[in-house]
């Protein structure tokens, strides 16, 4: 039996994702662990899961709530360094990619990091895990399981746009290096290293040095077939993706087949928990998609008020159904399209059902998500500029009358399929294990009379 642990900040949607893997290992028989600030102890043991409170609150909340600036940064297009992953390497900027990581590790990576570090370190080297599986923005997973001699790696959430940018940074400073840059920075980057200078300044007061495992694990777990990913040098193990929904009931309403074709709707739960709200109007778009000849189901926060309002247009329930909430697996079968925000777990579990999609896609990664689909023939992504209800509606139409987006999406899920399920995965992830332990550092923590390293 092994000790698995798997670590992010808290943010529910990152928790939905590795809810499937987790529940993997336990079921194989493996001692599974869940360590997060505070405020996700709920949420992970809502999943049948053991939590361990590490730390304090982010106040990543507070922040994008407090400054607009920062709100629009995380919830749109415009994200340096990381808006420029799917640009060609010949084309991208060392200094652009350095001024990038200048000002997003304080607000994002520190903010969310610095609050857990400490006892996630101490939990590691009490517990001593075999095996870390973090979460890509919570690099304090990394930091820990150096420090306890745990085998790590990451588990995506989306497009690995962390591991393509930091791969030509690194490519990019060596490049300036040879040429005769200044030298100075975390591990002689010429000019400096943000992200480096911050991991290097962190692990370090562990006894941990500095190296590039830090930023993009010593393999990577990615949940998606391999034509959404960038092009890089990183170890991928693919894993299918596995739908979580949190606790959810399923509606009397939904064992019924629908009398015309079933249009799902849903816009997911960061444009609300987190961000500024919906960056499209939503009444607009169901009143179009009423005029089709289609049920409208549509998931959303604020669903009262939108019911509302679509009644006093006269748009009437039995075209447009409005709800808090349904879950995604229940109601995704039951569709002929999809149309959504470009999430990771809504592409994910439509993608799962073979329902064609039609993605509002905003966020950076939501963006490059889309596209992945589009590639594959399974829908189309417009951009939220475009998303007026007129031109929603005839992409919409043109997904139920061709019968070429049914065929991609058929494609898309047999690739997803051909993928090893979580169960599937854990003997694989299990020897990489096995091959990454190291020796721990100076231990505080360690007891007399510690346990033997599980074997695998």
């Amino acid at each position: 039996m092994s000790r698995i642990l798997f670590v992010l900040y808290a943010e529910k949607t990152h928790l939905f994702i590795q809810v499937p893997l987790a529940r993997a290992f336990a079921a194989a028989g493996h001692e599974v662990r869940v360590a997060s600030q505070p405020e996700l102890v709920p949420e992970i043991t809502r999943a049948g899961l053991t939590a361990v409170p590490v730390g304090r609150d982010h106040g990543m909340g507070r922040l994008l709530a407090l400054r607009p600036e920062f709100r629009s940064r995380f919830g749109g297009s415009d994200l340096p360094p990381f808006d420029v992953a799917d640009v060609p390497g010949e084309l991208l900027s060392l200094g652009y990619l350095r001024a990038g990581y200048a000002d997003v590790v304080p607000w994002w990576f520190r903010l969310v990091n610095e609050p857990l570090v400490d006892e996630l370190v101490g939990l590691c080297r009490w517990w001593e895990p075999d095996l870390v599986v973090w979460e890509p923005g919570t690099f304090a997973g990394a930091v820990a399981a150096r420090a306890c001699g745990a085998a790590h790696g990451r588990l995506t959430w989306g497009v690995d746009f962390f591991g393509r940018v930091r791969e030509q940074f690194v490519r990019l400073a060596a490049a300036e290096s040879a040429a005769g840059g200044s030298s100075g920075g975390s591990g002689g980057v010429p000019g400096g290293d943000p992200l480096g200078e911050w991991l290097g300044e962190l692990a370090g007061r562990y006894g941990v040095g500095f190296d590039e495992e830090l930023t993009t694990g010593q393999f990577t777990a990615d949940l998606l077939p391999a034509p959404f990913r960038f092009e890089t040098s990183i170890d991928y193990v693919p894993v299918r993706y596995g739908t979580y929904n949190g606790v959810s009931v399923v509606p009397r309403w939904l064992w019924e087949a629908p009398v015309r074709p079933r249009v799902g709707f849903t816009l997911g739960l960061s444009a609300v928990e987190r961000l500024a709200g919906y960056s499209v109007s939503v009444v607009e778009i169901l009143k179009a998609l009423a005029g089709l000849d289609v049920e409208v189901v549509a998931a959303l926060s604020g669903a009262e008020g939108v019911r509302a309002e679509l009644e006093g247009s006269g748009v009437g329930a039995d075209r447009v159904r409005v709800e808090e909430f349904v879950p995604l697996a229940a109601l995704a079968p039951t569709c002929a399209v999809m149309v959504h925000h470009g999430g990771f777990g809504t592409i994910g579990t439509t993608s799962l059902h073979a329902v064609p999609q039609l993605a509002l896609a905003e966020q950076l990664d939501a963006i490059w998500l889309a596209r992945g689909v589009t590639s594959y023939g399974a829908g189309t992504d417009l951009r939220v500029a475009e998303a007026t209800g007129e031109r929603v509606a005839h992409e919409v139409r043109r997904m139920l009358t061709e019968t070429s987006y049914a065929e991609g999406a058929r494609r898309l899920r047999a690739d997803m399929l051909a993928m090893p399920a979580p169960a599937e995965a854990v003997p694989h992830l299990l020897h990489l294990a096995e091959r990454h332990r190291r020796p721990p550092t100076a231990n505080p923590y360690r007891a007399p009379n510690t346990r033997r390293k599980a074997t695998t």
